[in-house]
């Protein structure tokens, strides 16, 4: 094939499209100028679309920013302590930041409206000293007084100008509206618009038949061109006796009788007609190498290149201009692929060596808690604009976009391109004229292209393919073959995630990276690719399917474990007996198993409604569901025996303080009390309704699960507040003990009683002390917990009372006076369990006592002076125990 390189470039296109970032020349949509830089798109850029033939370096593909954009902005600190705010020098600064570089650092420049403060003092002033930016800030304050000085003294000179520039506007808008220049009449503008039609109309009567006879004259003057020079060549072949077939020629006129050849023709004339067709034959050369090179262009459209087709057949090249240009464009397309992905790569890179290189739980934890509180805001990248997590996620997904972008963009016209060469569309234009072996000539199509064009096509779907399944590790087994009934996904995690990438990001981005795929999917599909070139697509998707719901589940599993760490003890600011963390725990299980169902549900080639999802997908997606939830549930087993140790600074524990009110998160029994108050939010609220929205989007049957479930959160429950019980219940029993066993008392020999004894007022002090701390952390455990507490204690009083051996008159009444006292104090949280014992101490009181002592006549009496002791300390101790009554009794007993 002729060597084309040498030809002189045209690149004017080309070079107006890079320096205005643009993707075409009659773009459809305006973009927003980026401060201090022209916009880019995706694949928009001229320098990353720059072919062959716009000379670009290996890296024209990368958008620099011009030091003259730079001018505008003011890098000065406000603080005055630095130079500039960003480091190095302006020339250094200008020629290597890259354009996401200037779009990172445009919210370090004060005039800017994306101005963050934050940012500013992190990025810049990460390593001033606090006495300096003290000093900084003196000076700011001056500055800003100074300019606010200046702007009232500007107002103030010119106010006659503004007054002046106000009337001028108003006068205006009232000649607007006295003249009707609104929007129904286009603000006076549809009547100019209807008479540029109309003079347009007139153009094309006038203008139209000068420019149509105009057109003609340049076809009859090309054809013309090619009639003299298909004369010359056969006038240059007879006279060097070749034989000619003059039918090829496809002009009856150029037919010689044997008679006309050689007659007069001398030998001088014979050389300087070799001298003249020579130069004629090189300029057709040159003609033809500049056609080639156009046909290289791979921004022209396909019209103009088919032109360029027929000028080269009529010219009679050797080589196929239509095969040369449809193997140019898979030249190009391939390579704009490799390094379209490699740029995006290049870019991911960047961004991950840019944070931790190790993992960290913790690390992982806080991004976690900030994904989860930012779930609920859609496209929004969940509002966290300096995650560095999220650049890289960013980043991955733009290396989706913008490869399958240049595919859909490529590969129709490519196959439009192929298909037209198969049916031989690209000589039609001088059909009619040429003869018919001519004809057969030039449609006639070698088999061996056509299944080369199909061959190119694949290749193109193929490296596409291979680009994204070698990046994304897709080259697993398929779910068939895998080990699908193991428990739990056992693979390790991909590279391309992110060090201490949160199970939220990781659903989210690859929900969306699997969309990108599967609409690039979808829109190749509508163009009909002959042979099995689709066939490498589908198979894509559905790798991606099966490796992304691994890593979903993986990392998924993987955050439930240590779940617990986002624990920070901060009460629900709408239900304040339960912790926040229940809605995070809520908000990121549902997310994620939202997620794991868009991804399971997707198919290769789908319509708008999802499809069942396969047994292999929901085996790993509920094995995974389940096995999250009891993660969870040990890590508050975890956190109400451990310590509390803050996840975040000492800036964020001040506020977490307000928000806890008066929690104590350094005691267990407050810790165990808010995790039992948790776990009832769970079993009542939360795990039903997971496992409700699991079974509506999964179509299967949770019941057993959920059965399971409860069973296991009742255990936990049962755990907990035994433990708590029984720490409270020991002092409380050694206080019963202590005084009805050990407190000196005659039991037998006693007199009649005068008081009730003090251990009885200590005990029932001890279950205040436990209501005081119950009731400031969950009101709805104050029941469970001091019936529970007297359940214990009325035991406690069994059992000693049991080791007594013989009661007189007076400590059956002692005994009798103190139960009573207790049973009536405590009488809202009696169950039915409570006063079984109760009645079970009358009956051992009274089956101990000795009616020896009973003087006759006495006992009546005595029982009386009880009821009205009884009364008296009653009424005596109200506000000590008033925490016992009921809401309705205590506003009664209120003074």
């Amino acid at each position: 094939m002729t060597d084309y390189q040498g030809i002189p470039e045209f690149a004017e296109d080309a070079a107006i499209l890079r320096f205005y970032n643009i993707d075409t020349l009659e773009p459809q949509v305006w973009v927003d100028e980026v401060y201090g830089s022209r916009p880019t798109s995706h694949l928009g850029s001229a320098a990353k679309h720059a072919g062959p033939l716009d000379g670009g370096s290996p890296n024209a593909n990368q958008d620099f920013v011009d030091e003259n954009d730079l001018q505008v902005q003011d890098d000065s600190d406000p603080l005055g302590i630095k130079k500039s705010i960003f480091s190095g020098n302006r020339q250094s600064f200008a020629r290597n930041i890259n354009l996401m570089e200037i779009k990172e650092r445009s919210s370090l420049i004060t005039s800017n409206k994306s101005f963050n403060p934050r940012s500013f003092l992190m990025q810049v002033h990460k390593d001033t000293p606090y006495e300096d930016l003290v000093v900084g800030l003196q000076k700011l304050n001056i500055t800003i007084d100074q300019r606010s000085d200046a702007l009232k003294s500007l107002v103030h000179s010119n106010f006659d100008r503004f007054v002046g520039a106000k009337n001028t506007i108003d006068h205006i808008h009232d000649e607007m509206k006295a003249k009707n220049l609104n929007e129904k009449d286009e603000y006076g503008t549809k009547k100019l618009h209807h008479h540029l039609i109309e003079a347009n109309s007139q153009a094309e009567k006038i203008y139209g038949p000068v420019v149509e006879r105009r057109g003609k004259a340049e076809k009859g003057k090309y054809e013309t061109a090619i009639r003299d020079y298909k004369k010359g060549k056969y006038l240059h072949q007879n006279l060097q006796n070749e034989d000619v077939d003059v039918t090829d020629t496809g002009d009856a006129d150029l037919i010689f009788t044997p008679a006309h050849k050689d007659t007069g023709i001398t030998e001088l004339h014979r050389k300087v007609f070799e001298k003249v067709w020579a130069e004629v034959e090189k300029i057709v050369v040159e003609l033809r190498g500049v056609l080639f090179k156009m046909l290289e262009d791979p921004w022209c459209p396909i019209e103009d290149q088919e032109k360029t087709i027929n000028f080269l057949f009529d010219l009679d090249t050797t080589d196929d201009p239509a095969w040369f240009y449809l193997t140019s464009q898979y030249k190009w397309i391939i390579g704009q692929l490799n390094d379209t992905f490699s740029e995006g790569v290049r870019k991911v890179e960047t961004w991950k060596s840019s944070i931790y290189s190790e993992e960290s739980d913790v690390v992982r934890s806080l991004s976690l808690k900030n994904a989860t509180s930012h779930i609920h805001l859609r496209d929004s990248d969940f509002g966290a604009e300096n995650d560095p997590e999220l650049k890289i996620w960013r980043a991955t997904l733009d290396l989706v976009k913008t490869t399958s972008n240049l595919l859909l963009r490529c590969l129709p016209d490519f196959w439009k391109l192929s298909t037209a060469f198969i049916e031989g569309k690209f000589s039609g234009k001088d059909s009619q004229k040429t003869s018919a072996s001519s004809r057969r000539k030039r449609q006639g199509v070698d088999l061996g292209k056509v299944e080369q064009c199909q061959v190119m096509a694949k290749d193109i779907v193929n490296l596409y393919a291979k680009l994204l399944t070698n990046y994304f590790e897709l080259n697993a087994v398929a779910p068939t073959q895998s080990s699908a009934t193991a428990e739990g996904p056992q693979i390790p995690l991909p590279k391309f995630l992110p060090v201490n990438a949160n199970s939220v990001y990781v659903s989210d981005y690859l929900t969306r990276i699997i969309g990108e795929l599967a609409n690039c999917v979808n829109d190749i599909n509508l163009i009909n690719l002959a042979g099995e070139a689709f066939s490498g697509l589908t198979e894509l998707i559905e790798q991606a399917r099966w490796k992304f719901t691994e890593i979903i589940c993986k990392c998924w599993a993987r955050d439930a474990k240590t779940f617990y760490l986002l624990e920070d003890w901060a009460l629900d600011s709408e239900l304040t007996e339960y912790t926040n963390l229940l809605r995070h725990f809520y908000e990121y299980h549902k997310h994620c198993s939202r997620s794991a169902y868009k991804i399971a549900s997707l198919s290769a080639v789908t319509d708008t409604q999802r499809h069942e999802v396969g047994v292999d997908y929901l085996k790993i997606v509920r094995d995974t569901f389940l096995e999250s939830m009891y993660s969870f549930l040990d890590g508050l087993v975890h956190l109400a025996f451990s310590d509390y140790t803050p996840l975040q600074g000492e800036e964020e524990e001040l506020s977490l303080n307000q928000k806890r009110g008066n929690i104590d998160v350094h005691s267990m029994d407050v810790r165990i009390l808010l995790t039992v108050s948790n776990l009832s939010r769970l079993k009542s609220h939360i795990i039903r309704k997971l496992l409700s929205l699991f079974e509506a989007a999964y179509k299967c049957n949770m019941e057993d699960e959920l059965k399971t479930l409860i069973d296991v959160v009742d255990q936990l429950d049962g755990i907990l507040f035994e433990d708590y019980l029984k720490r409270k219940s020991t002092v409380i029993n050694e206080i019963i003990t202590s005084g009805i066993l050990k407190g000196g008392i005659d039991w037998y020999n006693i007199s009649k009683p005068t008081e009730v004894h003090p251990f009885v007022y200590e005990a029932l002090m001890s279950m205040v002390m436990v209501h005081s701390q119950v009731t400031g952390v969950s009101k709805s455990l104050v029941y469970r917990t001091l019936s529970a507490l007297l359940e214990n204690m009325a035991t406690d009083c069994l059992e000693s009372f049991r080791q007594v051996e013989r009661f007189g008159m007076g400590g059956m009444l002692q005994a009798t006076l103190e139960i009573e006292f207790m049973h009536q104090t405590l009488s809202q949280f009696v169950t039915t369990h409570a006063s079984e014992i109760l009645q079970q101490i009358y009956q051992t009181i009274e089956q101990a006592y000795d009616p020896q002592q009973q003087h006759a006549g006495n006992l009546q009496n005595e029982l009386s002076s009880v009821k009205k002791l009884l009364v008296d300390s009653r009424k005596s101790t109200v506000v000590q125990y008033l925490c016992f009554k009921q809401i309705k009794e205590r506003k009664k007993d209120s003074p």
